[in-house]
């Protein structure tokens, strides 16, 4: 009955479907699901580490190592675990690499939270304990690093390789290569440093040959064939007028791109008309040419008129580039100016390239542009057998131009292997025993988890984890902190000899992420769920 409505009973604080849980039990089980996730993702830690076949709610499949999207193609369901993939999802857009240390961390930090507790350790001491162990490795993370003055080439293909190596990707080291290089034709000058223009660099998958068959291209790669078979498909030295209008007189008055207005009162004067229209179009394409420019990228349509009369001007023209960031790419990287207009044409908008040419790859027609190096950027053209391959390099290219961004935001680097993490555990050990609460079991604590890293690249490796782990603290010990593990051969030897290395950034980034989440996840003391509260008919706010 309209105007009818039910007030609910006023002593209930919830609605009827709200699932409520508090104390110890829900604190415990929260625990256990971001343990749960955490070791989900230990047997792909490191080099060795394996992969997972996941299919998402959509039938997608990913092969794939990346921990963050491991945890978003499984559309977990609780919320901790939510928490534990936004946690990765930070990690991944700010560094591009160590969402699975991070969460791994966080699992063992919770881990260790619960074993306190049961050994009637409070929660609050167990937090201040790790509060402590955390400010001591964020202070001595730096004094094992090394700065670096002036980026170079073979710096940034090594921090790449064991990126690459880490993702478990075949031609790792090519892979780099290629990355580096794109790299590279990106970067310009922000006042005293340097920065990755992140738009300047453009991925095309091409399903066919291998990973060995990628290249970079000093230039763009437009997904699309020529406007017109009479158009030139092989052309030098490349003017490029990059027009975001359509070149034809269309049918709708008010998306005509051409103001003229034509009035037909006699069924005589159609021929006229056609005339006009060629006459009206001739004119752009004489404007075109008078510019200099050779080839022309239409964000829409180039109509059949226009087609020709370019075709019969020698101009190569690409229509309906729909895609906005590869029509925003091509105008970038090629150095034009995008012009809505043509009247507004001139020549220092035209981008420049040394030549253009239409070819064939695996099933597509393309339009590849090189010699754009004075605009600065490239195209990684990446060739594999599979789109889950692809999708999997891709992605780690990508993590590769953010990870190599923070490393310019910071020029140091770190030695990897887990050396990085056995010295800060050693460290907070030996730093414990001047506080002498109960804080210290909770430093110690802190310090086990860090080592959990190291252990699990050498298990990951078929080594047995506690015998690389001693011979490890051994080499600490006598002051070499730069030693960690070679996982191929499972000695212990210098990393920045071996060249395995991260950036400062990265590693400051994961225990940022995992120490944050984790002293979030031990105060909670109460799960209040809405997501199955009940609505009743005719309730005030209710359908």
């Amino acid at each position: 009955m309209a105007g009818r409505f039910i007030i609910r009973d006023p002593f209930a604080l919830h609605r009827e479907g709200v699932i409520k849980s508090r104390g110890f039990a829900m604190w415990r089980d929260n625990i256990r699901v971001a343990r749960y996730v955490s070791e989900s993702l230990k047997p792909c830690l490191g080099p060795s580490g394996m992969s997972k076949l996941v299919v998402d709610k959509f039938s997608e499949t990913a092969v794939t190592s990346h921990g963050a999207v491991i945890l978003d193609k499984m559309d977990m369901h609780h919320p901790v675990a939510k928490l534990l993939r936004e946690a990765a999802k930070t990690v991944d857009k700010s560094v591009g690499d160590g969402t699975k240390t991070a969460i791994i961390l966080i699992g063992e930090l919770l881990g260790k939270a619960e074993t306190l507790s049961a050994q009637k350790l409070e929660v609050n001491k167990i937090i201040r304990g790790y509060t402590l162990a955390y400010g001591i490795a964020m202070k001595h993370l730096k004094k094992c690093g090394k700065p670096i003055d002036n980026l170079e080439s073979k710096t940034v293909k090594t921090l790449l390789t064991n990126l690459f190596t880490s993702r478990g990707l075949g031609e790792a080291e090519y892979l780099a290569e290629i990355a580096a290089r794109a790299i590279f034709a990106a970067l310009k000058d922000r006042g005293n440093k340097k920065a990755v223009d992140k738009d300047a660099i453009k991925i095309v998958k091409k399903v066919g040959g291998t990973l060995r068959d990628s290249r970079v291209v000093d230039g763009v790669i437009i997904n699309k064939g020529v406007a017109h078979p009479a158009m030139p498909r092989i052309m030098d030295d490349v003017k490029i007028a990059v027009l975001n209008m359509a070149l034809k007189i269309d049918e709708f008055r008010h998306l005509q791109p051409f103001k003229y207005h034509l009035e037909i009162t006699n069924p005589n004067l159609i021929d006229q008309f056609l005339g006009e229209e060629v006459e009206i179009v001739k004119k752009v394409v004489d404007k075109i040419v008078s510019v200099g420019a050779n080839m022309i990228i239409c964000r829409k349509r180039i109509g059949d008129v226009a087609k020709q009369l370019l075709a019969e001007k020698g101009i190569m023209g690409v229509s309906r580039l729909l895609n906005e960031e590869e029509f925003n790419s091509v105008a970038k990287i090629t150095g034009g100016r995008i012009v809505a207009d043509v009247e507004d044409l001139r020549e220092e908008d035209l981008g420049r390239a040394s030549s253009a040419r239409e070819e064939k790859i695996g099933d597509s027609t393309v339009i590849i542009v090189e010699g754009c190096n004075n605009a600065g950027g490239a195209t990684i053209l990446l060739r594999g057998v599979s789109e889950s391959v692809l999708g999997e390099a891709e992605h780690t290219i990508n993590d590769s131009i953010k990870y190599v961004s923070a490393f310019l935001e910071n020029s140091t680097y770190l030695p990897g292997g887990g050396a990085i993490e056995t010295y800060l555990a050693s460290t907070i050990r030996n730093e414990s025993i001047r506080y002498g609460g109960k804080e210290q079991e909770a430093m110690l604590a802190f310090a086990d988890c860090l080592e959990t890293i190291p252990k699990l690249i050498a298990d990951n490796a078929g080594y047995d984890p506690i015998d690389v782990l001693t011979a490890l603290r051994s080499r600490h010990a006598e002051g070499h902190h730069q030693y960690g593990i070679e996982p191929f051969s499972g000695k212990i030897v210098d990393m920045f000899k071996t060249n395995v290395v991260e950036p400062y950034s990265v590693k400051e980034q994961i225990l940022k992420t995992s120490f944050e989440t984790a002293m979030a996840l031990l105060r909670i003391d109460e799960l209040v769920d809405r997501r199955y509260a009940k609505r009743h008919e005719g309730e005030l706010g209710g359908q």
